[in-house]
């Protein structure tokens, strides 16, 4: 993958400035240390930042087609191009380069903007049609590879990180309260919102269509469950999940500089391991990380898998102290605020990723929201004994925002909304209220109306969980960190095209969740992975901050009454209460809110952010 930005000027009466071009480029280096070009064509300035994995020599972009009246870039990677390239040039186009993202730009000429459907990747892509004087933006299918975007004026700007667009001329920098209320509602917050006022994500399976009349936002593509499905039998998924995730592993295994993968302990990562051990005999590099003592540490079973494989590993021990030293580095990456430490732990994987010469890791991200591994899918065996509690305004709420009034997602959200009026100060909650994220569901409700509740949260975490939160700030801010590519096996396209058939019976038997992965992973992935219980990633919140340091710098007085944002009054009572001997949250079940507001301020402070 790489780093893209860029501008279009609506009026055409403006070129593109190099110079600016070049700011936002430098501001993102980190996605592409090997090489850099600015092609400006027309109104239009396209800036490139390469990390390189394919026809080292030879694939820089931007890339032109043949006649060079379209030009194109992209971050990412195009795991079928093989076969489109056959395709290409049986129909009499000609390649420039050896590298995947080329037959983007002969696609495009050849079947038009939705040339997209015929990609299995992971994404963004900008196209400019000199002779339509359109510029086209694709985010994949999933959301792996972001694109963020504004308008100054006349002009439209865009790129792969938002601290690029800060470096365009009259951005404004100031914080989205919306974004900071979907954090404490959701997992994190969901596109199109940012932190950042103004600045907005393109969704996952979306695209952008910019002319001068103005701009268009097109959904291409989206995870469409039906209510039912054909039962093939459990021995034929069994075998075509195996075929599958074997190709899927072996695309993203493909590549001109070392590619390793990560060992967690747990059963997705375990898989993609495991199968690279057993089908694909090249020796590849491995990494884990450490963190926590006890029941949270799983070092047992990272070298369960490792002793399997046969990989070179490497391993970072992160201690307590480490997250609180590095966490403020995270949010700068992250451009976000978190309610969760684990970032610093992906932060410091990366890092040792990098040390060690490797460019790209796999990992096995995906695989809990399309096979039903979170605790949540259990949980609905119970809906009696939840809905039995509900009150009619959680009822109303949850129709509003899931399509179905008795159906909790996670959070009783009326009632936290009373907590989170006494978090912010009272004329920051009157705005927050004004344009209450809360009265409009992230998602479109017709999308899960008649599903079963599996396929219903399913789809959910997808939209709510995976994208913008695990693929975005956890996930790709946290490789590029230390200039590294994620790929996600289980988010093939085929694997996803497989899932969306697959019966509700065979991702969850009983209290056996996964059941179907479990079984495609008999022989191959030790029985003690397989029969272990999901085991969800922790690390030390706020109340372990609170109780080891005697002050913490963004927590101060002075510096949470600069911004006005949270009622100090509040923050106060919420440190005492974390620093009591004994006090802990009860990990996902419970919003580390101190760790919001200490976040939400280090973005402020890192981006100069006004409120």
């Amino acid at each position: 993958m790489c780093g893209i930005c860029g501008t279009f000027d609506h009026s055409d009466r403006t070129a593109p400035d190099e110079k600016i071009l070049r700011r936002m480029l430098n501001a993102i280096r980190h996605r592409g240390p090997d090489g850099d070009k600015i092609v400006i064509r027309d109104n239009v300035g396209f800036a490139f930042n390469r990390l390189s994995f394919l026809d080292l020599s030879g694939g820089m972009q931007p890339i032109p087609n043949e006649d060079e009246s379209i030009i194109m870039m992209c971050n990412g990677e195009i795991f079928n191009y093989m076969e489109l390239r056959e395709d290409l040039e049986k129909k009499g186009h000609r390649m420039r380069t050896k590298t995947d993202v080329e037959v983007i730009v002969h696609l495009y000429e050849e079947y038009g903007p939705d040339f997209v459907n015929m990609l299995n990747g992971q994404f963004a892509i900008a196209v400019y049609d000199t002779k339509k004087q359109t510029l086209l933006l694709y985010r994949d299918h999933m959301g792996i590879c972001p694109l963020f975007y504004t308008r100054v004026g006349d002009t439209f700007v865009f790129a792969s990180e938002i601290k690029a667009i800060l470096e365009y001329p009259g951005v404004e920098r100031r914080l989205n309260l919306d974004a900071v209320e979907q954090l404490m509602n959701y997992p994190g917050i969901v596109s199109p919102i940012t932190f950042f006022k103004g600045i907005s994500s393109l969704a996952g399976g979306h695209r952008l269509i910019v002319t001068r009349d103005g701009i268009k936002n097109e959904e291409y593509w989206d995870l469409i469950y039906s209510p039912e499905e054909e039962d093939l039998g459990e021995e034929y998924y069994v075998e075509k999940l195996r075929e599958l995730l074997k190709k899927a592993i072996t695309r993203r295994l493909f590549a001109e500089v070392p590619v390793g993968f990560y060992v967690s302990g747990g059963l997705d990562s375990s898989v993609v391991a495991c199968f690279i051990g057993k089908f694909l005999k090249d020796r590849y590099f491995s990494f884990s990380a450490e963190i926590g003592d006890g029941d949270l540490n799983e070092k047992e079973f990272q070298k369960l898998v490792q002793e399997r494989v046969s990989s070179q590993h490497f391993c970072v021990r992160v201690a307590e102290e480490e997250i609180w030293n590095r966490l403020s580095n995270v949010i700068y990456h992250c451009e976000s605020g978190v309610k969760e430490s684990y970032d610093v732990a992906a932060y410091m994987l990366s890092e040792l990723v990098h040390d060690h010469g490797v460019k790209a890791v796999l990992t096995g991200q995906g695989s809990d929201e399309l096979f039903c591994g979170y605790a949540g899918y259990m949980l609905d065996a119970f809906r009696g004994m939840q809905t039995a509690s509900m009150s009619e305004e959680e009822r109303r709420s949850n129709e509003m925002l899931w399509g179905d009034p008795l159906f909790r997602f996670e959070r009783i959200h009326p009632e936290i909304q009373k907590i989170h009026k006494q978090i912010f100060r009272p004329e920051m909650w009157e705005q927050i209220e004004a344009s209450d994220v809360l009265k409009t569901s992230p998602i479109n409700t017709d999308k899960v109306r008649g599903l079963s509740n599996q396929k219903r949260r399913s789809y959910i975490d997808c939209k709510l969980r995976l994208g913008d939160h695990l693929l975005g700030e956890h996930g790709d801010r946290m490789f590029f960190s230390h200039s590294v590519e994620g790929r996600h096996p289980f988010l093939d396209r085929e694997i996803i095209e497989f899932v969306r058939t697959l019966p509700d019976k065979y991702k969850i038997d009983g209290t056996n969740e996964k059941y179907i992965l479990k079984k495609a992973g008999v022989g191959i992935v030790p029985d003690k992975i397989l029969k272990r219980r999901k085991f969800p990633f922790q690390a030390p919140g706020m109340s372990a901050l609170v109780k080891t340091r005697q002050s913490q710098d963004f927590l101060q007085d002075d510096i949470i009454n600069k911004y006005g944002l949270f009622n100090l009054d509040k923050v106060k009572q919420m440190k005492a209460d974390y620093a009591v001997d004994g006090f802990k949250l009860m990990g996902a079940y419970e919003i580390d809110y101190l760790m919001i507001v200490m976040t939400v301020t280090m973005l402020c402070e890192h981006y100069s952010l006004t409120v």
